[in-house]
């Protein structure tokens, strides 16, 4: 039986049986606001990730970040570019689900306003918040540290 080596939610590498493994496309969006970007906690591993989640079979990319975006945070957004295109291969312990995910990143802008208290149905996403980009450290996220923290100090100038 071949295995692939990913990360779990938790950061820990595993192997898992390759026929447990769908293909997912997600799209993910830096919303950003001044000096601040837009940020979730993931109810799994108390970590932070960004708004987005699984385009759904007959969805444009940009039409199923838009609506990640409100189920998660309220906030209604608009798109700006791509800036990062990443395959992954991820194991969802919780769920037991293995994903061969491909991951599109967009800069994105707020059009609307989310209240504090927004409550969401996500299964996964928490409490969407603004936070200093310069504030955010590596650790803190949830997955592709490198390429997310990369990116945001990017922004942060």
């Amino acid at each position: 039986m071949e295995k692939i080596r990913c990360k779990n939610n938790f950061g820990q590498w595993v192997e898992i049986p390759k026929e447990k493994f769908f293909f997912c496309p997600s799209v993910y969006g830096f919303v950003v606001k001044n000096d601040k970007v837009l940020m979730l906690t993931n109810k799994s591993n108390g970590k932070l990730w960004l708004p987005g989640g699984g385009v759904e079979v007959g969805e444009k990319i940009e039409e199923s970040l838009k609506r990640e975006i409100v189920e998660e945070t309220g906030l209604s957004v608009e798109i700006g570019k791509m800036i990062l295109a990443k395959e992954n291969f991820f194991y969802y312990q919780p769920l037991d689900h293995a994903f061969h995910a491909f991951l599109f990143f967009y800069i994105c802008k707020p059009i609307t306003e989310f209240k504090k208290d927004y409550k969401s149905d996500d299964l996964e996403s928490k409490k969407p918040r603004w936070i200093k980009i310069e504030e955010i450290k590596k650790d803190e996220l949830s997955d592709l540290e490198d390429d997310i923290f990369g990116i945001l100090q990017g922004l942060g100038k």
